[in-house]
């Protein structure tokens, strides 16, 4: 190797990390071995700082991937606790119609209401942009960086409306929520518009419902517990058919607006909630099922049943002893 060669050689590193929680699971100079799970990823780098963390002069903790919204291309660097806010490219974004869950900013629309409500999802941010915390955020002196656009479907040029939004404010707050102005719709229907923004975060989701389900996490109430009622709209209602429960759930994809249960309890009191009588649990594939079934509980129901459970952001109805016909689990 030549004296030119030498000096313009630089060592290639593999990284595997968890692309959904930003752990890094192992670095090294050889390839690593692939794995059969979506979320690990491998990504090959010529970045110096794998070295020092290999020679012990740098913590594994102190790095993680970096996503690069320009390139859609993830490399290493070193953590840090400040958000710089800033545009990644000059080009508007469209947001795109996808759950809510797993994006850096969230945004729902509830036609009915002519409501936007847009969510700032922290944990995803920290990961994306390579953050051990926020605790400070940087900006530009442009206060219209995360400004929506509303257009006709898919063309940018036919501007109907836009929406101020401060990214500062949305941070501080993480959830913000919007009237939409009543002629919006005089162009086109809400289900025909597209949204567009300045790309400063790695990823954006656009959620569109018939009306908003107000919760106790929508309300913020912060009640411990939960008790199914009669109210005007629901995720979930219960008829009872003898001793057993009808289950008919009215969401098809997860609700992002509160927090997600893995399952649900439901306590069934007798008139009073110091009375327990029983309980089922209902999972989060059946919650979010969209369907109808029958589901066997094991005890029997008082007279007058008070049904009790604990999850924020899920409306549950009661709406008594029914009979109809429905298909048994």
């Amino acid at each position: 190797m030549d004296n030119e060669t030498a000096t313009d050689y630089k060592p290639k590193y593999y990284v595997k990390f968890n692309n959904s929680t930003g752990k890094i699971l192992a670095m090294g100079m050889s390839p690593l071995p692939e794995e059969d799970n979506e979320d690990i990823q491998i990504i090959e780098t010529y970045n110096t700082i794998v070295d020092e963390v290999l020679k012990g002069k740098r913590s594994r903790r102190a790095v993680g991937p970096v996503f690069d919204p320009e390139t859609r291309e993830w490399d290493i660097g070193e953590k840090s606790n400040v958000l710089v806010l800033q545009e990644q490219s000059s080009r508007l974004l469209q947001v795109t119609n996808q759950r809510n869950t797993n994006v850096d900013i969230g945004i729902h629309i509830y036609k009915n209401d002519l409501q936007l409500e847009i969510t700032a999802n922290y944990h995803i941010i920290k990961k994306n942009m390579n953050l051990a915390d926020i605790a400070d955020i940087s900006k530009s002196a442009d206060a219209s960086l995360l400004n929506l656009y509303f257009t006709k479907k898919g063309d940018p040029d036919y501007l109907i409306d836009s929406l101020q939004v401060d990214p500062l404010v949305l941070l501080s707050n993480k959830t913000l929520r919007y009237s939409l102005p009543s002629d919006i719709t005089k162009h086109t229907d809400l289900d025909d518009i597209s949204i567009f923004t300045r790309p400063i975060f790695h990823s954006y989701g656009l959620q569109i419902s018939d009306k908003v389900i107000k919760s106790d996490y929508y309300l913020n109430k912060r009640h411990v517990l939960q008790i199914a009622g009669r109210s005007e709209s629901c995720h979930v209602a219960l008829i009872q058919q003898g001793n057993d429960i009808k289950v008919q759930s009215f969401l098809s994809e997860v609700d992002t607006t509160a927090p997600q249960n893995k399952e649900v309890k439901f306590v069934v009191c007798d008139n009073d909630i110091d009375i327990p009588v029983g309980q089922f649990i209902l999972d989060s594939a059946d919650i979010y099922s969209g369907q109808t079934f029958l589901l066997k509980t094991k005890f029997k129901w008082p007279k007058k049943p008070i049904i009790v459970y604990k999850s924020l952001g899920l409306v549950v109805n009661y709406l008594g002893d029914t009979y109809g016909g429905t298909n048994q689990r």
